[in-house]
């Protein structure tokens, strides 16, 4: 995760903040186009887990966040027609209006159904400066389970999108240093990988410190050239120097 936008300095007031955010949104899309023609004008004739690499990369380059579903995003973009574009332009544009209507009439986000939310012990909130957003690698079991999250999320995008909260605990001890675990209510939906398991484990320690676990908001996705078809995003903690 990059510096906040104001670098140093907070603001001094909220018009002042609105400005700074407007502006690194501004900023942030002009790269994340930059990114999008350099992989387009370098990518003909290459595979989908090429392209993705060539995300990587040019993303890297040009100092843009690292977002696994914009990248996916993108490459369903690529593959579009003129006409396929248009038509999803139009499909996201409602769908966008359509979520907002319904937030504003529930007066934000309903609760998840209680079998979707972590147990009471769970309660540590994941919280750091510098954040970056991170795939879980997930269960191939746990498709059926992510589909009825979906479907069944109150912060949805029809069938495409939705906030839900996570948590998470160690495996079973059966080697050194068991990964992290990820849970969406009482069932496993996937393990951090190597460097995310490193980087979280100060925060299990102090989530073990309190006599709990840690939890945080993540974002599902369908990401239908993935198998299981689904992006599960968290943000992890990054170290200073990272």
């Amino acid at each position: 995760m990059s510096d906040p936008p104001w670098g140093v300095e907070p603001p001094q007031s909220g018009s002042e903040l609105v400005r700074l955010l407007w502006r690194a949104g501004r900023d942030s899309a002009g790269k994340q186009r930059q990114v999008v023609q350099a992989v387009a004008d370098a990518g003909r004739g290459k595979t989908r887990d090429q392209l993705r690499a060539l995300f990587a990369d040019e993303s890297a380059r040009l100092r843009v966040p690292r977002d696994p579903i914009w990248v996916e995003r993108a490459l369903d973009e690529l593959e579009w027609s003129p006409a396929e574009r248009a038509r999803q332009t139009v499909r996201g544009l409602l769908i966008a209006g359509k979520g907002i209507t319904q937030m504003v009439r529930s007066h934000g986000i309903p609760e998840a159904p209680r079998w979707m939310q972590p147990p009471t012990s769970a309660s540590h909130h994941v919280w750091a400066e510098r954040r970056e957003k991170t795939p879980i690698a997930i269960d191939p079991g746990a498709a059926s389970w992510l589909d009825r999250v979906l479907s069944s999320a109150p912060g949805r995008i029809e069938d495409m999108l939705a906030l839900v909260d996570v948590w998470f605990d160690w495996a079973a001890p059966q080697e050194e240093r068991p990964p992290i675990v990820v849970y969406i209510g009482a069932q496993k939906v996937g393990v951090l990988d190597q460097l995310a398991t490193e980087r979280f484990i100060t925060v299990m320690e102090s989530a073990s410190e309190r006599n709990t676990k840690p939890r945080t908001s993540a974002t599902l996705a369908k990401a239908a050239h993935l198998m299981p078809p689904y992006l599960l995003v968290v943000e992890i903690p990054v170290p200073d120097g990272s």
